[in-house]
């Protein structure tokens, strides 16, 4: 069997490759069936929330710059950390309740994404009005 020669290799390896990505579907979440485009679409919404997260979060330490609010700065710093890890084992939970479907991935997103939501609003709580 003939093989082609290595540097061809080199040279049409990246244009299979682009051939292939530029060949993939657009991605209509609104109207995702299979599988893989529900999961993409989940973690697509997740990304929006964890950014909104991070934002809540890193406006929220703003508000306790004094030197008189760094004891509330360094117990919100404390919160944060201990929360990201209970978010996690929690989803995690979740994910093992349903890991023998293939709604697991979707679920785990689904309950990141619920903690976020609730944990913006908490953040905002500590922000003067």
């Amino acid at each position: 069997m003939n093989r082609p020669p290595r540097p061809l290799l080199r040279l049409l390896l990246p244009l299979l490759i682009a051939s292939w990505a530029g060949s993939s579907h657009a991605l209509d979440c609104k109207n995702a069936m299979s599988t893989p485009d529900i999961n993409e679409c989940a973690a697509i919404g997740q990304k929006k929330v964890e950014d909104k997260l991070n934002l809540a979060y890193q406006d929220t330490l703003k508000y306790f710059n004094d030197p008189e609010d760094a004891g509330t700065k360094k117990s919100l710093i404390a919160a944060q950390r201990a929360w990201v890890k209970f978010r996690e084992a929690d989803c995690n939970a979740v994910y093992e309740q349903w890991k023998t479907g293939t709604i697991r991935t979707v679920m785990f997103i689904e309950c990141m994404q619920k903690r976020a939501e609730t944990r913006i609003k908490e953040l905002e709580d500590y922000q003067p009005r």
